[in-house]
């Protein structure tokens, strides 16, 4: 009897389901039978959510200072249940110690081939790569930032972007690696 009910009941659902689904937009049909299905979207980045993989770093020491040559990767994610597509813009990256208290290069001289800001669409992913190379750029970084940058505790790349779906900067921060050292 109680299969029965449930069944019924289940039915009477379905039915007023599809009666809702005949009056609504395609944009809510499609929401709707989501839920109706089981198949709620839980990704909560209404606002894009930034972090940085792969972080390397080769330091180099010489007479004339420190050079430092560094690869990272920004990636930006946004959910389906953003309100629309976000222009995400750079404001800054930085080497810092692993715990973050201490800048050991700041700013970082990053460069990107990727045309800034990005447009990241509601319920993508955008990769963005960066490089670093202070001896190509005619510099060196302080002979006491070998070892800093050495460190046995590592470092992390650090950074903030400005997401056009909110106000003010967005932190980001990689995970603490070591750098390639001689």
């Amino acid at each position: 009897m109680k299969a029965r009910a449930s069944r019924s009941a289940a039915t009477t659902l379905a039915a007023a389901a599809l009666a809702m689904m005949s009056m609504m937009s395609s944009a809510a049909t499609a929401a709707l039978a989501m839920v109706a299905s089981g198949c709620i979207n839980t990704d909560a980045a209404v606002f894009v959510d930034p972090s940085i993989a792969a972080p390397e770093a080769t330091v180099s020491s010489s007479a004339l200072g420190t050079g430092l040559t560094a690869s990272f990767a920004l990636e930006l994610h946004l959910s389906a249940r953003a309100s629309g597509p976000s222009r995400v813009a750079v404001r800054t990256f930085a080497i810092t110690s692993a715990d973050q208290k201490t800048s050991i290069v700041e700013p970082l001289p990053a460069e990107t081939t990727a045309a800034l800001p990005v447009e990241v669409a509601p319920d993508s992913d955008v990769t963005v790569v960066f490089t670093v190379d202070t001896g190509a750029q005619g510099g060196t970084l302080p002979a006491d930032a070998a070892a800093a940058l050495c460190a046995a505790e590592g470092i992390r790349i650090t950074g903030a972007i400005e997401d056009s779906l909110e106000d003010g900067a967005t932190p980001v921060a990689s995970a603490v690696f070591h750098a390639d050292c001689p």
